[in-house]
């Protein structure tokens, strides 16, 4: 979900390993030259999440890199179908409450982001949260708490875990 710190981390994990990174809606909003506002007001949810299962299907096909994806992604299983079988999924988490500071702290988000339900604010998120959670259990091979830890600190917490995993295989 949004505020979660899934650009940040990306971003520091692929410095960490020196690989390329994604964020799938900014590559959503590259591909038609317009903000996710902008696309939700001109072909509404739905053109959206095709959309973003487009550019989710180019990223997976990206050798050895780090995505971050838009918290909706789980939405659609054939998102999910490539989560499992490109990859590690990560699910980042943090209480509503936290969520609702960061998501409240950065102008970025009301410029460029939809409100998704007709209630707004902490209302929607815990109303999105209980849709989606089962959702980004059901792709997490690894949950990491983000509240209270510094950004480097999860990313060697991720890092490790990964390395762990790869020598398991």
């Amino acid at each position: 979900y949004r505020g979660r710190g899934k650009t940040t981390l990306a971003k520091q994990l692929a410095v960490e390993w020196n690989l390329p990174w994604y964020d799938s809606d900014q590559e959503v909003e590259r591909s038609e030259k317009a903000t996710i506002r902008e696309i939700f007001e001109k072909h509404g949810e739905t053109g959206f999440r095709d959309r973003e299962v487009a550019s989710i299907d180019r990223l997976s096909q990206q050798s050895d890199s780090v995505i971050a994806l838009g918290g909706g992604a789980v939405l659609r299983p054939k998102n999910r179908q490539t989560l499992k079988r490109t990859g590690y999924c990560v699910w980042l988490t943090a209480q509503p409450e936290e969520l609702f500071r960061r998501i409240q702290g950065d102008s970025a988000t009301a410029e460029n982001r939809p409100a998704l339900t007709a209630l707004g604010g902490y209302d929607e998120i815990m109303t999105l949260l209980a849709r989606r959670e089962p959702l980004y259990r059901e792709v997490a091979d690894k949950t990491v708490e983000t509240e209270r830890v510094p950004p480097d600190e999860l990313v060697k917490q991720i890092a490790n875990w990964y390395r762990q995993r790869r020598t398991e295989e």
